[in-house]
């Protein structure tokens, strides 16, 4: 079964489509310590470039939720 697929949310032809919840999750998923992204990216048929890309949406509060980190004295 092809993953790329199943995680389409659009119905144009081309690039995926992938839906904001399932960015969101592979992205909090990939700033955990000791994560391989590249395991993490080919688990989920995506390429590692895209993961880092939302690693980085994701940290700088542009997929709706903010993930930078509060620091506390």
């Amino acid at each position: 079964m092809n993953t790329v697929a199943t995680k389409r949310a659009g119905h144009r032809k081309g690039r995926p489509n992938y839906p904001r919840p399932f960015k969101l999750e592979v992205a909090i998923a990939a700033c955990d310590p000791g994560v391989s992204v590249s395991k993490l990216a080919l688990s989920h048929g995506l390429n590692t470039s895209q993961v880092f890309k939302w690693r980085r949406d994701y940290l700088a509060g542009r997929l709706g939720v903010s993930g930078s980190a509060v620091l506390v004295p």
